[in-house]
């Protein structure tokens, strides 16, 4: 990682500008990915503004965006790499 960092601070603006474009497009994969390992009803939790731990249930899965109804009444736009998913209880 050191190594990958080091080069970065090397580059000139036009490689800078391609590096960027390619951690964005991973970035989304990633969203996406995790997005589609959920389902509707799966319980989960994601840290929101200042830091806090908030856990809800998946209501909507879009392509890169999860919509979860927190427990606290609220509805939160979560992307997919965000959210952990919490273990299913035993009935």
């Amino acid at each position: 990682m050191k190594d990958i960092i080091n080069k970065i601070f090397s580059l000139d603006a036009t490689d800078l500008d391609q590096v960027i474009e390619a951690v964005k497009m991973r970035r989304n994969q990633l969203h996406c990915q995790n997005a589609n390992k959920l389902s509707v009803g799966d319980r989960v939790e994601f840290e929101g503004r200042n830091g806090r731990t908030l856990q809800g249930t998946v209501s909507k899965i879009k392509i890169k965006y999860v919509l979860v109804a927190c427990d606290n009444g609220q509805r939160w736009n979560v992307p997919g790499s965000h959210l952990t998913q919490l273990e299913k209880e035993m009935a």
